[in-house]
This record gives C-alpha cells, structure tokens and sequence, in this order.
C-alpha cells in the first residue's frame, strides 16, 4: 500500500472518531469543557480544536479510551461510521 493512501486513510479514521466524539458527547448532554476534565484535561480549548480537526490535532488512544469511558460507550462505537 503506498504511504499517501496510508496517511488519506488513517486522516479518514481521524475524523471519524472526532465527529463520533461529539456526537456522543453530545448525547450524553457534556459541554466541551465537562468532557475535557473528566478526561484530565484542564480546558475544553483543545477537545474543541480536535472535534473541529482544526490545525490536524487528534485525540490519542489514551483520551479515546478515557472518553468512551466517561461517556459509558463502547471503545469501538467511536470509530462507526455514521450513516
């Protein structure tokens, strides 16, 4: 598989579970701000920033496992592609 099709794929997959995110979060009535810090985080500025994608910023696997806690979802449910 050549690299440019890896990086398309895995910005694919970004985006996914960043529009899963807040869906979800959304769901479960959590402001940007509520879901940041009872991930860790100590402002909602940058949950913000990689719900948007803005500048390419991403969660890691360390806040989707936290966020799919806290929002009491399945780990796997955040990277669904919406119908």
């Amino acid at each position: 598989m050549q690299t440019e099709d890896l990086e398309v794929y895995s910005e694919h997959i970004l985006d996914i579970v960043s529009a899963n995110v807040k869906k979800y979060r959304e769901e479960k009535g959590f402001t940007q701000m509520q879901l940041a810090l009872e991930i860790g985080m100590s402002g909602g500025a940058y949950l913000g920033r990689v719900e948007l994608r803005k500048k390419n910023h991403h969660f890691n696997i360390r806040h989707i496992a936290k966020i799919a806690k806290v929002l009491e979802i399945k780990i796997e449910d955040l990277f669904e592609t919406q119908s």
